[in-house]
């Protein structure tokens, strides 16, 4: 009990998550690389930051520069509205996980030097942005961990929706 070390959030907080990611556990050569560096002195100290609040607001402005096309709006609210009428989740896509989709893409978009988005952009975002905003139904059933569950029904959902070109 309370292994989280916190207590689960309602689904409208979890909604003001741009996104969750799963990280694990080190390899073995990675966690022992993190030994060796803390054994001497902290790495922590050492920090310093690279973008002052002024920096990270400008590139957010040019994030939102990064063109999308209406063609991927579209795949996108496709994959939105399936996540709303789906009978295996009680709780679709919000409003807020929408948008929140489309930030993301244009961020990936730029961040890879581009300054328009790829049907792609949004298909490999999908389940990091929206698997923690769907709530699955109890008459869902799955061999699936509770927290893999969505990401399962979202993937149905993202194959069978057609990518535009």
């Amino acid at each position: 009990i309370e292994h989280h070390g916190t207590y689960p959030l309602p689904e409208s907080q979890l909604d003001r998550f741009l996104m969750r990611s799963r990280i694990g556990y080190p390899s073995i050569e990675s966690e022992k690389e993190i030994i060796r560096n803390h054994s001497q002195s902290d790495p922590l100290q050492n920090l310093k930051p690279i973008l002052d609040a002024g920096d990270v607001v400008a590139l957010q402005e040019e994030v939102r520069h990064v063109r999308v096309d209406d063609a991927l709006m579209n795949y996108s609210m496709k994959i939105v509205e399936r996540s709303r009428t789906n009978e295996h989740l009680s709780l679709g896509v919000s409003p807020r996980g929408t948008m929140m989709l489309y930030r993301a893409a244009q961020a990936l978009a730029f961040v890879e030097g581009r300054d328009y988005c790829l049907p792609d952009d949004f298909k490999r975002l999908i389940l990091p942005v929206f698997a923690h905003r769907v709530v699955v139904s109890t008459k869902y059933v799955s061999t699936l961990k509770r927290t893999e569950q969505a990401g399962a029904i979202l993937q149905d959902i993202i194959e069978s929706t057609e990518v535009p070109l």
